[in-house]
């Protein structure tokens, strides 16, 4: 028995979802009605003045729907409450479609005699709609995009568009008609996913840029961290670590050292003054000039009067490792007038 395909006409229903309408008015036409919806299916043109009655099952095993004969008489079946037959023209709906209403249909026409005179037999499949598909990508290693959609329904079949064109084989390197594609380098543009099945179809379009190549990283930094991971090759540092440079200033210290000596004289005593300076730089060294001789007069100012001399010392810097010098416990509260000269 010759197979036919029976027109369908997909319609958004505004109390029963999808309807969905065949023309089955050829043997063996094939229909399909949405899960939850309403399908009208085609069987004649008119059965007013006509003997036909309708069948759910085989030849061998069916069970009356409906007859005709003057007038319409819906048999007691599971599914009484959720038909309705328009006799005038012939056309069968079916309500709030479940998925055991799919099967194997039979119209019989009958002459005056009450003979079989014709019969049709028609498929019916009830099928989920798909629903709105979604997009998801990623990025693989040589700069490829795999791009992923996704949609809910009973036996979806997926196309694509890149800017309107159907990609080919040098774009996308498997098949056309899977959910999942894997786009060539350096593509860009307008994508599309179009999902259909027997029911209707949905679409869904993203503005995708090209992948950057990706390299492996897999490295254990100084403070423990480990990084394992894909990132983009250019502008990577995941795995260098920073340089830290540390400057210290240079620090000085200055230490100054009086030895005093006393000479008994006519009018004063002689006090000689040995001072010197001590500098430490810790970081680098600069020497510095030869320093001026000055002569400084040193005058006690705590404690009594005594005549000194005037001694003339020559001012050192000294450079070198840090020296430990033992200051007298006694302090002494002096005053110095010092004048240059060569």
């Amino acid at each position: 028995m010759e197979a036919v395909l029976g027109l369908l006409v997909i319609s958004a229903g505004v109390s029963h979802g999808l309807e969905t309408s065949c023309d089955a008015r050829q043997n063996g036409s094939q229909c399909y009605g949405a899960l939850g919806g309403t399908v009208y299916l085609q069987l004649t043109d008119n059965m007013t003045y006509h003997h036909y009655s309708f069948y759910k099952g085989s030849t061998a095993a069916k069970i009356e729907i409906l007859k005709t004969k003057g007038t319409l008489v819906i048999r007691d079946t599971p599914i009484k409450d959720r038909l309705h037959f328009f006799i005038n023209n012939g056309t069968f709906r079916l309500n709030n479609t479940r998925r055991n209403d799919s099967g194997e249909y039979l119209l019989e026409k009958y002459d005056s005699d009450g003979k079989s005179s014709e019969t049709r037999e028609l498929q019916l499949f009830i099928e989920a709609p798909v629903s709105s598909p979604q997009l998801s990508s990623e990025c693989l290693s040589h700069g490829e995009m795999r791009v992923s959609c996704s949609s809910e329904g009973d036996g979806p079949q997926y196309s694509w568009t890149l800017d309107g064109q159907t990609l080919n084989d040098t774009d996308a390197s498997s098949d056309n008609k899977t959910n999942t594609i894997t786009l060539k380098k350096g593509l860009s543009g307008d994508l599309t996913c179009t999902v259909r099945n027997n029911i209707n179809r949905n679409t869904v379009s993203r503005r995708i840029s090209h992948c950057p190549v990706l390299i492996y990283v897999n490295c254990t930094l100084s403070n423990g961290t480990k990084i394992s991971e894909w990132v983009n090759a250019t502008g990577n540092t995941l795995c260098v670590e920073p340089t830290t440079v540390t400057t210290e200033s240079p620090t000085s210290k200055t230490f100054t050292v009086i030895s005093l000596s006393t000479v008994k004289g006519d009018s004063q005593d002689v006090e000689y003054a040995d001072v010197r300076i001590l500098r430490q730089e810790m970081r680098q060294k600069e020497r510095e000039a030869p320093a001026e001789v000055e002569y400084g007069q040193v005058n006690e100012a705590c404690g009594p009067q005594q005549p000194v001399e005037v001694e003339y010392g020559q001012i050192t810097i000294l450079e070198g490792p840090r020296r430990k010098v033992d200051m007298p416990e006694e302090e002494y509260c002096m005053y110095a007038s010092v004048r240059k000269g060569q």
